[in-house]
């Protein structure tokens, strides 16, 4: 009687399974051919010399070696290197504007649609605008003349030691709004007691800012530091290229931009593939990185019962 039951039981499990799989196979059917299957490809072409056109070649791991060895693709990587440096920032004020808005400053809501605006523009308009304000004669340097600064006037565009930092001051403020967005969700459902109980202590409101609003909302934190993070290799093309196309020189040009040129400008989509693959893989580590010691870190503000030390 029991190995009967069992069996049926068997059966149910696997019927169970079967339909399942039934349900999910168009799905994953679709997944594998647009996701799946191009990445192997690219995987395949990462390892050849290939210009788009004709049959690719063979060559090892000489596309990986390139990268070592080559001045532009530092160059980019140092590019995106300071963009990465103003992470904090990009993290912080965010969550910072949230907890004011959050206080119901006075025009809260009109704070809100300024921060989001930004996010809602084109990438390509919000590079032509800051040409257009950066210009030789455009309104910065015209409001500098205005008010006796004229000896700070620049032509901002070409400048080659701040134009990398233009464009991550673009990327940074074009993107914020979507922090800002989500942290005010986030605190929208923090338990006010928590607040209330802080004030009673006598808590500043820095410290209520630490204590309460950042442990309140850390998932939302760690899932916008991921973001920021793939935004930081991944953001800058269409900026960078409709504000200096990645010049002058090669003075803003970040990896994304890097790759797109090689691929689609110079030829080499093979050499292109193996960047991209291995700025994958780079990304995958700092991602790994970072939510091992953030788990660390949280587990760490607890005791073995689970009260907070």
């Amino acid at each position: 009687m029991t190995e009967t039951m069992t069996s049926k039981r068997r059966v149910r499990r696997y019927s169970s399974l079967g339909n399942l799989a039934l349900f999910l196979a168009p799905a994953l059917l679709v997944i594998a051919l647009l996701r799946v299957w191009p990445v192997m490809q690219g995987v395949g072409i990462a390892f050849t010399r290939w210009d788009g056109i004709r049959p690719p070649v063979f060559n090892g791991i000489d596309n990986f070696t390139r990268m070592l060895s080559d001045p532009i693709l530092l160059t980019a990587l140092g590019n995106t290197g300071k963009i990465l440096i103003l992470a904090p920032i990009w993290i912080l004020v965010p969550l910072l504007l949230a907890a004011a808005i959050q206080d119901r400053i006075p025009g809260a809501s009109a704070f809100k649609i300024a921060y989001v605006l930004p996010v809602l523009v084109s990438p390509a308009v919000i590079g032509v605008l800051f040409v257009i304000i950066l210009g030789p004669d455009g309104p910065l340097n015209t409001a500098l003349r205005s008010i006796g600064l004229g000896f700070l006037a620049n032509n901002w565009t070409v400048d080659t030691d701040l134009v990398m930092w233009i464009v991550a001051g673009m990327v940074i403020w074009s993107s914020f709004g979507l922090g800002v967005l989500l942290f005010t969700a986030a605190l929208a459902s923090v338990d006010e007691s928590l607040y209330e109980a802080a004030r009673i202590d006598g808590a500043t409101w820095l410290q209520r800012f630490w204590y309460v609003t950042v442990p309140s909302v850390r998932g939302v934190l760690e899932y916008w530091t991921v973001m920021v993070v793939i935004m930081a290799f991944s953001s800058a093309i269409v900026l960078g290229y409709a504000f200096s196309q990645g010049g002058p020189g090669y003075a803003s040009t970040t990896v994304d931009l890097f790759i797109y040129n090689q691929a689609f400008r110079y030829g080499a989509p093979g050499y292109a593939t193996a960047v991209g693959i291995t700025l994958f893989l780079l990304i995958g580590v700092l991602l790994v990185t970072f939510l091992q010691l953030t788990r660390r870190r949280g587990d760490a503000q607890f005791d073995d019962s689970g009260t907070p030390l």
